[in-house]
């Protein structure tokens, strides 16, 4: 076959390349009712009359989507299980392979809840650390409002009692210890109720209407008989006393002796079949 000449250009210069006019390929028709039973009535499979048309939404779609189509994980329908979902996104395949570092199982239910939810590891890991912070910051502000109540009533009642709030505070302290049990004295500390100044006021009152012998050990002189864990309560309110304790243990405190003898009174009724060793 002979080679078409190719006449120069203005110059006189022959060009090096021939260019050849670009050939259109041919569009393949598509038809939706072409496709199996189930995607014949697609509604979004209707608008492409070719495959060149489908075929460059199907590549715009991955490149909005990202990623390879083949790892991308389906939402359930309806009434379908979930499960499979969870376990593509990363939930364990049983709640005990959740680790939380806990040796005793005391988070089997916090795994219980991850599993049913659907979370992965590194989400209830969150979860959990958010949850700690809010506890911790909870159990700080209790503290500081605790010690707020405290300041707020002694100074409420030094104010109110003057020279005489030492001795109206150890009645209440006494009568408290008397009256209250152990349970009853631990709900009091937690809440705060203890250091309410109206709490203060109504143990101060009792422990004045009762009088100093009625609030201390019986002796069979006609005063009140505590119970051992009334005692026991009494001993320790007592030790809490910066007073009494100052009296109690140095012994060339003008206090010291009637402390002691309090004392053995009390360690006498709190532990009937011990001997105390001073």
């Amino acid at each position: 076959m002979e080679e078409e000449a190719v006449a120069p250009d203005d110059s006189g210069q022959v060009a090096s390349e021939v260019s050849t006019p670009s050939e259109e390929i041919p569009q393949m028709e598509f038809h939706a009712s072409h496709m199996p039973a189930g995607l014949r009535e697609e509604p979004s499979l209707q608008t492409f009359d070719s495959v060149d048309k489908l075929a460059k939404s199907y590549v715009n779609a991955v490149k909005m989507i990202g990623g390879n189509p083949e790892q991308m994980v389906a939402i359930p329908q309806e009434g379908e299980s979930w499960d499979g979902f969870y376990n593509k996104i990363g939930r364990p395949e049983q709640a005990n392979g959740y680790e939380f570092g806990d040796e005793n199982g005391e988070l089997d239910g916090f795994r219980e809840f991850a599993h049913n939810t659907g979370l992965s590891q590194e989400q209830a890991n969150s979860i959990l650390n958010l949850y700690g912070e809010i506890q911790e910051e909870q159990e700080t502000d209790a503290t500081t409002q605790l010690e707020e109540l405290r300041t707020n009533t002694t100074m409420e009642l030094q104010k109110e009692w003057g020279k005489n709030f030492d001795g109206k505070l150890d009645y209440a302290k006494r009568a408290f210890a008397q009256f209250a049990s152990p349970e009853l004295i631990q709900v009091m500390d937690d809440s705060g109720l203890g250091n309410h100044p109206e709490m203060l006021r109504a143990f101060s009152k009792v422990g004045e209407i009762m009088g100093e012998d009625s609030l201390v050990v019986g002796t069979g002189l006609g005063t009140s008989q505590l119970s051992p864990q009334q005692a026991q309560s009494e001993i320790q309110a007592l030790y809490s006393d910066k007073e009494f304790s100052a009296s109690y243990r140095d012994n060339k405190n003008p206090g010291h002796k009637q402390a002691m003898n309090k004392m053995d009174k009390l360690f006498k009724t709190a532990y009937p079949n011990q001997r105390r060793v001073r």
